[in-house]
């Protein structure tokens, strides 16, 4: 690119293929803007119907990643889980259920949109069954009592009066006490007890039954599991109702159908209940949200860009014809774009929608430097058609220079393993390239239609920077100690000083919902959740081949410390098999099934004989010691005595009635028990089958975290305490993990690669073919023996490691040739390193913090800072002698760089909080890049040049002289106009 005199240059290939591709146009600029035409609504068209949208952060990793695997291996055997979360909020829980009960039925009423909708447990059949979750030993004792009973359940119902019931408790206790039988004694006194408990409670005043009858098994505890339960806070504030998505796939507003059908039925019901505030949250929600805010911001940060790029460039170029035509060229550059996104990737994602404003930043340099060496030229008195063809030639070479180093910059990022860096990187490359394709095609046939009829000197004459040229001429030693010394102290306030260590105040902020904007609903309404039900929407899953296997694993999870609750449906079942209840649940409906009704009337009874009966019960629980028991039955017997016969016989009357209908009802709970059918998946709904058991027979482990897990510290403990019990367990949490992870290690190994390959093309640009070859050939059959070395002994090599390896024996080897090109190359790279230390300083002192969205802004300030340099270096190799930066140079970066800034800082105002920190730290990193090339920078290159040949007294006087000859107008050119500057500059 610089090598060989003007003549070479001239005559060289891409000079050639510049120069003929400008002349054509130039030629024939309507018919090339007809067919540029065709090709852009060709773009554009493609892109509207095919370009689609994907929000999940899924889509954002490499699916070959192991953990990914585990994750599709997952989603493969149920399905897509992640649910929708609505929450129901009131004072009253009655109100909460029945606006449960109306969203629940709407919901199922389309099944096409929602799918395991899931408000209430109900328990259906299993209720019948509940039995069957007793243990053998409880059903075989459960069955010995109920033997007990076997002629009142033949219909002899006068067995369980009053009178015969006491009697026979009388001579049961006696007889256990004398054959000294204590299990027998203990079990009569339990139930002599009872009996006494009630009759004294029934005999008061304000009369209360308690029923005698001793129960034979608790099953009325262990039914309470099978009641119809909503899903409720403790509190009974706040209700909640899941349901997953049937389609997921958003449109351009940045939704999908079964979400904007939940928002009407959402409105709907909050309209007849304004007491009652309904929201809704959860994955796909937060995901939707934040596209739909992606987009808008991006679109209106886009039209914010474009404008605010216009405006300065009308104001720079000092007109309002070429900031048009350059605005033009972007937006077909823009529309090209698209079209090679949708043929390329075909989708955009929650990272690479930001692409529009990152090529309106950096698309626009390449019109600025054409235009502004094109003027340069029509005012040197070259008409229109040869002044378009030179420009091409000669800054042409320079663009495509920057282009390429800068498109390279992201195209790194392809060789990262996450897979939402490496689409940007691609569509961002892409794009640069194509806005730089439309620089030479598009551009000189606006440029000759606008200016076919205009004088040279009708054209607009850019400002000078005289001031800040002067000031780095006369004290370069000034200059450079002082900006370094501000860059090391601007630097130092990104660390601190604490516990002994050095550490760096700007951290990196894993947490995904800090990159959602304020105030979003589903954001708050998580919030919520968590601080009224310590519910998370995150959890972990493992895989169980059985019910018993995740029994297990629910008990071991449990124990973790950092685990809140788990879910599983193994726990619904019975803990034993069918084969060891089966036959006694079947016994108990055997007995049971002989229950009759209960008889409506009994013989009349003598309150003398049941007085006798229970006097004699008196006498056996005074010998047992009973004294409660004893003092109880004392005070029925003397409450009865007191009263009138007639009150006797209805008091008695009355209370045998209630003791034989609480018998009866005990049966009667004990045959709705029991039914004998085993336990089976059919016996819960589909929305819980389908949630927790796949269709080829896994079983689901939901663990969820005991406290949130979107920061990165605790998740990083939940992570490792559920990995201890599984090492294959998944989840959305685990994924964020290992997805935050991957992309800050993906964004650094993107800005080495970046790094590389930009030293690599600065060492081409700046060297001889032999060296060259030299340079490139070295290196490569060094790396190709270490290669064959290391697979010949079985071993594996970073690719990372080869390239660095390569890239410093080429360093090395062009130092030998040519040292001022390894110094060049160097001296390239301050400003996006000199510029990167302004940054961190300058986000340590303001309090920033690096997330998922602006880590992008290593390669991009790689590539930008590197472009800055190369201005710089280019303008120095121009001269002889003492530097003197450019006027066109101060002009040109200070241009291109506010152009980046403007299209950046665009997204400042985004109320996506990603979005935003991604605005302002580049509008940061790019203003420091700025500072570092048009002050720092210079002064060094100003030293350096003091060394070199034609440093003469009249060089020296003439700094103070004017600026003399043809007036400079922004000649931002990168490339070396004469074999002689080029010489000496090296």
């Amino acid at each position: 690119m610089l090598r060989g005199s003007s003549d070479h240059e001239d005559s060289g290939l891409l000079p050639r293929l510049l120069h003929s591709v400008t002349r054509s146009v130039s030629r024939r600029p309507g018919g090339a803007l007809w067919l540029v035409a065709i090709v852009t609504l060709i773009s554009g068209g493609v892109a509207a119907r095919f370009l689609e949208f994907k929000t999940s952060r899924a889509d954002l990793i490499d699916p070959h990643a192991e953990f990914h695997q585990r994750w599709l291996n997952y989603t493969e055997r149920f399905g897509d889980q992640t649910d929708i979360v609505v929450v129901v909020e009131a004072e009253s829980t009655d109100r909460i259920r029945q606006v449960l009960d109306e969203l629940g039925s709407a919901l199922e009423e389309e099944p096409e949109k929602f799918d395991r909708v899931l408000y209430r447990f109900d328990p259906g059949n299993l209720r019948q069954k509940s039995l069957q979750y007793l243990t053998p030993e409880q059903l075989d004792t459960g069955l010995r009592r109920l033997a007990a009973y076997g002629p009142i359940l033949d219909g002899h119902w006068n067995r369980a009066g009053v009178e015969s019931y006491s009697r026979r408790l009388s001579e049961h206790l006696r007889s256990s006490l004398e054959r000294e039988d204590g299990n027998e004694s203990a079990s009569a006194m339990a139930q002599a007890e009872l009996l006494c408990r009630s009759l004294e409670a029934f005999s008061r005043p304000q009369p209360e039954f308690v029923s005698p009858w001793p129960l034979i098994l608790d099953v009325e505890a262990d039914a309470d599991d099978f009641d119809p339960r909503y899903q409720l806070n403790d509190d009974g504030t706040m209700g909640f109702l899941l349901t997953v998505p049937v389609d997921t796939s958003q449109d351009f507003s940045g939704t999908s159908a079964p979400i904007r059908r939940l928002r009407e039925l959402i409105d709907e019901a909050g309209a007849r209940h304004p007491d009652v505030t309904i929201g809704m949250t959860g994955i796909p929600v937060l995901e939707s949200d934040e596209m739909r805010r992606s987009q808008s911001d991006m679109m209106i940060a886009s039209i914010v860009s474009f404008a605010g790029v216009g405006l300065l460039l009308l104001i720079g170029f000092r007109g309002f014809r070429h900031p048009c035509l350059a605005l033009m060229m972007l937006a077909v550059g823009l529309t090209w774009s698209l079209g090679f996104t949708t043929l390329a990737v075909g989708h955009l994602n929650i990272l690479s929608v930001s692409f529009a404003a990152i090529l309106i930043g950096l698309g626009i340099d390449f019109a600025i430097h054409y235009l502004a060496k094109y003027l340069e030229v029509r005012h040197e008195g070259v008409e229109l058609r040869p002044a378009l063809t030179q420009t091409s030639a000669t800054v042409g070479t320079g663009i495509v220079t920057a282009a390429v180093t800068t498109a390279l910059a992201f195209l790194c990022a392809m060789f990262t393993h996450f897979l939402g860096v490496a689409e940007l990187g691609v569509i961002a490359g892409g794009g640069i390239l194509l806005c730089c394709a439309a620089t030479f095609i598009v551009l000189p046939a606006l440029v000759t239609i606008a200016d076919r009829r205009i004088e040279p000197r009708r054209l607009p004459t850019p400002f000078q920077g005289t001031f800040l040229r002067r000031l780095v001429y006369r004290y370069p030693w000034k200059v450079t100690l002082v900006t370094l010394a501000a860059i090391a102290v601007v630097g130092a306030f990104g660390l601190e000083y604490r516990d002994g260590r050095i550490w760096s105040r700007v951290r990196y902020d894993a947490n995904l919902l800090n990159l959602q904007a304020d105030g979003v609903e589903s954001v708050e309404v998580q919030k919520r959740i968590f601080e009224k039900s310590d519910g998370s929407l995150l959890y972990a899953v493992s895989l169980a081949d059985s019910p018993s296997e995740a029994r297990r694993l629910k008990q071991q999870f449990l124990a973790l410390p950092t685990v809140g609750h788990v879910e599983e449906l193994g726990s619904r079942l019975p803990f034993y098999p069918p084969e060891e209840t089966k036959l006694l649940v079947q016994g108990f409906r055997a007995r049971l099934s002989r229950l009759g009704a209960l008889p409506r009337e009994f013989p009349q009874l003598d309150p003398q004989a049941v007085g006798l009966a229970l006097e004699d019960l008196d006498r056996a629980l005074e010998r047992a010691g009973a004294e409660t028991a004893c003092s109880q039955l004392d005070q029925f017997l003397d409450r009865l005595a007191a009263l009138p016969l007639g009150e006797q016989i209805r008091l008695l009357a009355n209370y045998q009635y209630a003791m034989l209908s609480a018998l009866h009802g005990q049966f009667q709970a004990l045959a709705a028990v029991a039914d004998p059918t085993p336990v089976g998946l059919d016996d819960f709904s589909n929305a819980l089958q389908e949630r927790f058991v796949s269709p080829a027979g896994d079983w689901l482990v939901r663990v969820y975290p005991k406290e949130q897990v979107w920061d990165e510290e605790p998740l990083g403990r939940f992570v490792a305490d559920v990995r201890s019990v599984d090492p294959d367990v998944t989840g959305t949490p685990l994924q964020n993990y290992e997805a935050a992870r991957q992309i800050r290690s993906s964004y650094c190994d993107a800005a080495i690669y970046a790094l590389l390959v930009i030293c690599l093309v600065l060492l081409i640009d700046g060297l001889d073919p032999g060296p060259l070859w030299a340079t490139l050939l070295i290196p490569l059959g060094v790396i190709v023996f270490a290669v064959a070395s290391v697979h010949a002994s079985e071993q594996s090599l970073d690719p990372l490691w080869l390239a660095g390896l390569y890239v410093g024996l080429a360093l090395a080897v062009a130092a030998v040739f040519d040292f001022a090109s390894v110094r060049n190359t160097f001296l390239a790279l301050l400003p996006p390193l000199g510029g990167g230390c302004l940054m961190f300083g300058t986000l340590g002192m303001l309090g920033l913090h690096l997330n998922p969205a602006n880590l992008i802004v290593l390669p991009l300030i790689l590539g930008i800072g590197v472009d800055d340099g190369v201005h710089v270096i280019h303008d120095f190799r121009m001269q002889r002698g003492r530097y003197r930066t450019s006027a066109s140079i101060i002009n040109g970066i200070t241009l291109t760089s506010l152009t980046s800034m403007i299209g950046f800082g665009s997204m400042i105002a985004a109320s996506h909080q990603g979005l935003s920190s991604l605005g302002l730290v580049l509008v940061i990193g790019v203003g420091s890049c700025l500072f570092v090339s048009l002050v720092t920078l210079p002064a060094i290159l100003t030293l350096v040049a003091r060394s070199r040949r034609g440093d003469s007294a009249a060089e020296v006087s003439a700094e103070d002289a004017p600026d003399s000859g043809t007036p400079e107008i922004l000649p931002l050119t990168k490339v070396p106009e004469k074999r002689s500057s080029m010489t000496a500059a090296s």
